[in-house]
């Protein structure tokens, strides 16, 4: 049977941890800090529209002596900002086959999902590891106090996207069509696709409105702030030689859920959850910041981009949370919305 190896323990990898251990796979969670502590001594609280669950999981860290063996699929869910770290900690790990004789690193040996938001995940765990799944994951997940899991939606708690981003057509394409059967199982609508980049460009299509969430300001403004960004990513998105798919595609996917209730509140993504748990996020340096970087290295501008990044980037420098004065108004980006550049 195939075991996930899940790095990171926030909202989406505690989800697909007690969804697929729920269905029958085996699992182990990779967690760190107070996250491993708490959930070595106590079990997951997860709330879902039908009720909370005590869920006990089997949690190492990083640092551990881990087995890993023929057959395992490592699920990379950390932020972008902590993959290189994780990925590396995992490559030259020995992998055993059944008899327990070790047959190489898990850099040859073990496939690696990546589910990040974003475009750099897969080209960061490419450097170590041989085959990569890129993977667009839609649930709607909240972590917003240790040990607690909320999700929204019942009785198919989210979708994925996946497809082999680097490696071998044989081997990732087996790996991929295992992941897509075993999410099946685990109450999630699973595809495979053959142009996973451009899913994931959709994706950061959808991810660069994810820091206005953590901003005051009235609902149409942040409307009109967020078109334009979704505009300006188009333009440097073509300018870089970049195929995306549009939005609704994931909108599909997501709809396809079959969802008999979804009762999570809008405007909670991920960037949001990090600063109301009052930590940093450095996770908009590969959303907002991955625009200003491709418009750099391909001679475009994205101001407006470059200028999110920048106002959550002073937020996390001074500590997170939802209370910076920084945060409060969307009116220092509205003058650079009206001179950002337009199709």
């Amino acid at each position: 049977m195939t075991r996930y190896v899940i790095v990171g323990a926030g909202a989406v990898g505690t989800t697909l941890a007690v969804e697929l251990a729920d269905s029958g796979q085996d699992v182990l969670l990779i967690a760190r800090g107070d996250a491993r502590r708490y959930f070595q001594q106590h079990p997951v609280k997860y709330h879902t529209p039908t009720g909370i669950r005590n869920v006990r999981l089997p949690v190492a860290a990083t640092t551990d002596d881990l087995a890993l063996h023929t057959g395992d699929i490592l699920v990379l869910t950390a932020k972008t900002q902590d993959v290189g770290a994780a990925a590396e900690d995992m490559a030259w790990r020995d992998v055993r086959n059944p008899d327990g004789a070790v047959i190489g690193l898990a850099a040859d040996h073990i496939p690696v999902v990546t589910v990040q938001n974003g475009l750099a995940a897969e080209g960061m765990v490419a450097r170590w590891f041989a085959s990569v799944i890129g993977a667009v994951l839609l649930v709607s997940a909240r972590y917003e106090r240790l040990g607690e899991i909320h999700v929204g939606a019942s009785p198919t708690v989210g979708a994925m996207i996946a497809g082999l981003a680097t490696g071998d057509s044989a081997r990732g394409g087996s790996a991929v069509a295992t992941l897509v059967d075993d999410l099946g199982k685990a109450n999630f609508h699973a595809e495979a696709v053959p142009d996973i980049r451009a899913h994931k460009a959709a994706k950061i299509l959808h991810s660069v409105k994810n820091g206005l969430e953590v901003l005051s300001g009235a609902p149409s403004a942040k409307a009109a702030v967020g078109a334009a960004l979704v505009t300006e990513a188009r333009l440097v998105l073509a300018a870089a030689g970049i195929t995306f798919h549009e939005p609704v595609a994931l909108a599909s996917a997501f709809s396809r859920q079959r969802a008999t209730r979804n009762t999570a509140p809008p405007g909670r993504q991920s960037t949001w959850q990090s600063f109301a748990r009052g930590a940093a996020s450095n996770e908009i340096d590969y959303l907002n910041g991955e625009i200003a970087l491709l418009a750099r290295l391909h001679g475009v501008a994205a101001p407006l981009n470059t200028a999110l990044q920048q106002l959550l980037g002073r937020a996390t420098r001074d500590g997170g949370g939802l209370d910076l004065p920084g945060l409060k108004t969307l009116t220092n980006l509205l003058p650079v919305r009206d001179s950002a550049p337009r199709r």
